[in-house]
């Protein structure tokens, strides 16, 4: 998917989630696996297509959440689905962070979407649209949406077939020119203890627009609030003492931990799942 909303989802959920996003770097490498199959060797293995996400952060009126419950419920969620939204999914925050907020995710196809119509007013129609702003509006103190890419080299993903019921979330604040530092520290560093620790899924995505450059979002399913009495990630790998000291100053050297939030999955407000990917 802060103590005021503004500077709280300068994460995620929003996102939440420009650091170099290795796109480009992929489609340098497709370029020269181009040339290269000119000149015999075998064909290079097309990049993956990027996932981006569309992330609204939404803060209700404390009178007006069952309104605005109802509305996304009855309203928005089915018109979206009839205008060709695969999936969206809602989280509400936990016991920590901004009080009556709200996160939706949903995915972006491309860019030149956003040169046509929304999906809402594909499904509802430009009146319905207006009818269901006029009765939005008042429910809503305030909102951002952010838009977000999956790293999906920084990923682990099971392709779990159910959602989390909850989520913990790490915001960073990138170091200009320090990305591919953080890319190698995140593959050294992290993701082989976070898999020997256990961890079959681990979400990082790269802020492309509604935030400041450098953004970087992480997501940790979690299935209850338990999980975080035990011992840190690194430490459940054997990662400790002097190693996971080493591991920290290097991080802290190249990225700022902006916040971290716990939100909790809302099925009623929610439908479908993301595609199936591959690490």
């Amino acid at each position: 998917m802060r103590p005021t909303h503004k500077a709280w989802l300068l994460s995620m959920t929003v996102v939440l989630l420009t650091v170099a996003i290795a796109w480009n770097t992929m489609g340098g490498a497709q370029a020269q696996g181009g040339a290269q199959q000119g000149r015999g060797a075998a064909p290079a293995q097309a990049a993956p297509p990027p996932q981006r996400i569309a992330v609204q952060v939404t803060q209700v009126r404390p009178d007006m959440v069952g309104t605005y419950q109802d509305l996304i419920k009855n309203e928005a969620n089915p018109g979206l689905k009839k205008g060709g939204i695969a999936w969206r999914w809602t989280w509400a925050n936990g016991p920590s962070g901004q009080a009556f907020t709200f996160v939706s995710v949903q995915p972006i196809t491309n860019y030149a979407q956003y040169d046509q119509p929304g999906a809402l007013q594909k499904g509802i129609g430009a009146d319905g649209v207006a009818n269901y702003n006029a009765k939005l509006r008042p429910t809503i103190v305030s909102q951002r949406t952010y838009i977000e890419t999956l790293r999906q080299d920084l990923s682990i993903q099971s392709n779990s077939t159910t959602p989390p019921a909850f989520l913990v979330i790490q915001t960073f604040q990138v170091a200009p020119g320090k990305g591919d530092e953080f890319t190698a520290s995140m593959t050294s560093d992290y993701l082989p203890n976070y898999k020997k620790a256990g961890v079959k899924d681990f979400w990082v995505y790269a802020v492309n627009f509604g935030a400041p450059g450098g953004q970087i979002v992480t997501g940790r399913p979690i299935a209850k609030y338990a999980e975080l009495d035990e011992p840190g990630l690194l430490a459940k790998a054997g990662v400790t003492g002097d190693a996971a000291a080493r591991i920290g100053a290097r991080r802290a050297a190249i990225a700022t931990v902006i916040e971290n939030n716990l939100f909790r999955y809302v099925p009623e407000l929610s439908f479908g799942m993301p595609p199936k990917t591959t690490n």
